[in-house]
């Protein structure tokens, strides 16, 4: 087993390079868009309201940040779909992430490639919603514990 490094993150992973970010079920490209973004959307809320968002904007923007790196990483997602459902031997089931990209725009096009995009959208701006707001929420709450506490 080898490992991949990304920044102070290391991830066991068989194979290296691409195919190696995409056998961690795509989380790495996912995060790479949802977290920055989620962290200049707040950073612009707070400047046009001149003070720190709120909780509940924070969750707003994490809902916004979500949907958008959905949407933007659904082929990648298509592709690590099909490559694990791929049967053993096939030329898919090797885990060539560009192989399947491919594969997946010459036989269904652009919709294939953002299939199931609707769904994957509204599933992950909830849940975006819903953990980014409450880590903010959490991370407020003991920020105001510490001051207390000194």
């Amino acid at each position: 087993m080898r490992l991949l490094m990304c920044g102070n993150v290391v991830i066991p992973s068989h194979r290296m390079g691409m195919e190696g970010v995409m056998e961690e079920r795509g989380t790495i490209p996912f995060s790479l868009v949802q977290f920055p973004l989620w962290e200049s959307l707040k950073a612009l809320w707070s400047w046009r309201q001149d003070h720190v968002v709120d909780s509940w904007q924070s969750a707003v923007c994490g809902a916004f940040a979500g949907g958008f790196a959905a949407a933007v990483t659904t082929p990648l997602d298509v592709a690590k779909t099909r490559i694990m459902l791929a049967k053993a031997g096939s030329s898919t089931a090797s885990g060539n992430v560009l192989s399947a990209l491919h594969r997946v725009w010459r036989s269904q096009g652009l919709a294939g490639l953002f299939a199931g995009v609707f769904p994957r959208i509204t599933a992950i701006s909830l849940g975006g919603f819903i953990f980014l707001g409450t880590y903010d929420q959490t991370h407020n709450l003991l920020l105001e514990v510490g001051r207390k506490s000194s």
